[in-house]
């Protein structure tokens, strides 16, 4: 991530104050403040010697810090810190605040309670301690103008799966829509410890209007464009939660994202996230897979379409695999896949032909083996044998051991 750069060198001098200050600091109106996690800059070499810098006058940190926020931010922004420092100086002392107001009311849980009355004691000290969070970020709120929540910085800065799908904001915003993020979850849990995790309706309801104020949030924090990729990146996992694969598929990025876009009316991921999704039976499962096959193909079109059905078969992503790895071209594998679905076709047919003995289904399945062997090795040209010791093992098996060649 990049640190901000100073505006000026005059406010070196106040700055280095407020480092050391806050590693060195043993206490404070609010409590001792975690030093800033940020590295140093780089040192800069000038090419010629500077010109003697003036001497910045230093103000007592005693001056500056106040018991009122208020204040003490006020007081920040005389000494000309900027408001990155600001944030991180006035967070992280709330920061520690909160930290002793939780520690202020240990849990203890007598030998002798049952485990009703444990529970009741835990429940009791969670509700507290998001009472407390939730205290804390309406504080930074009032205080900041907008979200902002050190735990969050941290999982967008280290998190890889969250910066991947909030990795197009600027760090600011990304940080500000995962603090938000992360209280409207932390609201959520708080409704499904109350009930027990059996949701109710009303539990449900409560539910839905948490989700509807977050995405109300987020509309205001972003512009449309950024709202729209984001609920896109959000819904991406409905394709690796339904084991939907695009190999060999010629995809424009339009086209996948419309794909994304109409996958959320059947099921979306960011309002699953809140409010589960209720079950459902197998026919409506079915339903549901139907209805999203029949758009998938209506925004493919039938090539495209036939190549994502294609994707789908393990069978396939094998040889496409293969194809990849030697260099060969698409149809080459299209065309070992279809071999291979038309001989485990014929195979099949000629195993449950019940007019033929077993010796005339052996040779039969002979006879399909070695059409099929020449057929694919004119498709892989000079990697047949390379297949056939790799993923093309399954030729082999077009005849059985005599053992299954009795009478179906």
């Amino acid at each position: 991530m990049k640190l901000p750069i100073f505006p000026t060198v005059s406010l070196a001098g106040n700055l280095l104050l407020a480092t050391v200050f806050l590693s060195l600091r043993q206490g404070s109106p609010h409590g001792p403040i975690s030093p800033l996690a940020r590295a140093p800059l780089p040192a800069i070499q000038p090419a010629q010697p500077p010109e003697p810098a003036e001497a910045t006058p230093t103000v007592p940190w005693r001056l500056i810090e106040s018991a009122d926020y208020r204040q003490y931010i006020a007081n920040l922004r005389l000494t000309g810190c900027p408001d990155w420092l600001i944030r991180d100086i006035i967070v992280a002392d709330i920061d520690d605040l909160y930290q002793q107001k939780s520690r202020s009311d240990p849990v203890y849980l007598a030998p002798w309670l049952n485990a009703d009355q444990r529970d009741e004691v835990s429940h009791s000290q969670s509700a507290k301690r998001q009472a407390l969070r939730r205290e804390k970020r309406a504080l930074v709120k009032t205080l900041l103008g907008y979200e902002w929540d050190n735990h969050a910085e941290e999982i967008w800065n280290w998190d890889l799966p969250t910066s991947l799908t909030l990795g197009f904001l600027p760090d600011d915003k990304a940080a500000q829509v995962l603090a938000r993020r992360e209280q409207a979850a932390d609201d959520a849990q708080s409704i499904r410890g109350a009930a027990n995790f059996i949701l109710l309706e009303a539990d449900r309801t409560r539910l839905q209007s948490l989700y509807e104020g977050l995405q109300a949030d987020l509309e205001l924090m972003l512009d449309p464009s950024e709202f729209d990729e984001l609920q896109l990146r959000a819904q991406q996992s409905f394709l690796v939660a339904n084991d939907l694969h695009f190999d060999g598929v010629s995809l424009a990025d339009a086209e996948l994202r419309n794909l994304v876009r109409a996958s959320r009316s059947f099921k979306d991921i960011a309002r699953n996230e809140f409010v589960p999704d209720r079950p459902v039976s197998e026919a409506q499962q079915n339903a549901q897979v139907a209805g999203f096959t029949a758009q998938v193909k209506n925004l493919l079109g039938t090539e495209e379409f036939a190549d994502y059905q294609r994707a789908q078969d393990g069978n396939f992503r094998e040889i496409f695999a293969f194809s990849q790895q030697n260099n060969l071209p698409k149809q080459a594998a299209i065309a070992v896949y279809d071999s291979r679905q038309m001989a485990s076709q014929q195979a099949a047919e000629i195993q449950n032909d019940g007019t033929l003995s077993a010796d005339e289904r052996a040779t039969a399945l002979e006879v399909l083996k070695a059409a099929t062997r020449s057929h694919i090795a004119s498709a892989l040209g000079g990697s047949f044998q390379d297949y056939l010791a790799g993923p093309g093992q399954w030729i082999e098996t077009l005849v059985p051991p005599p053992a299954q060649m009795q009478a179906p």
